[in-house]
């Protein structure tokens, strides 16, 4: 069967936009007391500097691909970095680290995951 030129439209921006939105992954070690996660990532605050009375919970590490910019990668490792604290019932990360893969362009991020009352 024969591809019609709608259906061969159809079919090649499908799969532009799987190339162009990449994926997004992350890793955790939980290294403290895991607590209930947290539902809504968008409360998970991103720090520099470890807070007093922090509890770490674990260490983290977000990697994106997707997206056209760098920035656009980058934002979607802290997506990812921020939903694995979350899952672990963090409410902040600590960024320790970010680096960019040169010959894939990938986005790392990484941090400790910490709970601050």
């Amino acid at each position: 069967m024969r591809l019609m030129p709608v259906q061969m439209k159809s079919v090649f921006i499908a799969i532009v936009a799987t190339v162009l939105m990449g994926c997004a992954s992350g890793s955790a070690l939980v290294t403290g007391q895991v607590r209930p996660a947290i539902e809504d990532i968008n409360t998970v605050t991103i720090l520099t500097e470890m807070p007093e009375r922090a509890e770490q919970i674990a260490l983290v590490k977000g990697f994106s691909d997707s997206g056209i910019t760098q920035q656009r990668k980058l934002d979607s490792a802290v997506g990812e970095l921020k939903e694995q604290a979350a899952m672990l019932g963090a409410n902040a990360v600590v960024i320790t680290d970010f680096d960019t893969l040169a010959e894939t362009r990938t986005e790392i991020v990484e941090g400790i995951a910490v709970y601050v009352e």
